[in-house]
């Protein structure tokens, strides 16, 4: 412990300075008793916070409508949906909402088209085998 009047260094348990005579006191700081506050833990992944919800990209619909409804539009829809994750990785969560909708809608569009298409075959041979007999 050091002496506030003279700058000696005293042994800790000492009540006067060795060298002036003047009293010693320890300095209670406030606080001290107190551990400090816990620190944050770091994160280490890169992934975005689950503060908002995830943006669907649709991509399991763009593809079985590719393949099993309609070609041209479900391509239309398997391009938009590839996007909607590049847009959340880049913090474009409006352009990633937009693109998911797209994707979407075109993918209800080659729903749709392939449906027509279905039905339309169907009727089609309906009255093929009608005419025949």
């Amino acid at each position: 412990m050091y002496c506030p009047n003279c700058g000696a260094q005293n042994s800790e348990d000492a009540t006067y300075c060795a060298n002036c005579g003047n009293e010693l006191r320890k300095i209670e700081t406030p606080g001290m008793d107190v551990p400090p506050p816990p620190q944050p833990e770091m994160q280490t992944s890169y992934a975005p916070q689950a503060t908002q919800p995830s943006v669907p990209n649709y991509l399991v619909q763009a593809i079985l409508t590719t393949v099993f409804c309609c070609l041209p539009f479900g391509i239309v829809s398997i391009v938009y949906a590839a996007q909607v994750n590049g847009k959340v990785a880049a913090g474009d969560r409006a352009g990633a909402l937009e693109t998911s909708g797209k994707a979407r809608m075109w993918a209800w569009i080659a729903f749709g088209a392939g449906l027509v298409v279905g039905v339309g075959y169907l009727l089609l041979f309906i009255v093929g085998a009608i005419a025949q007999s």
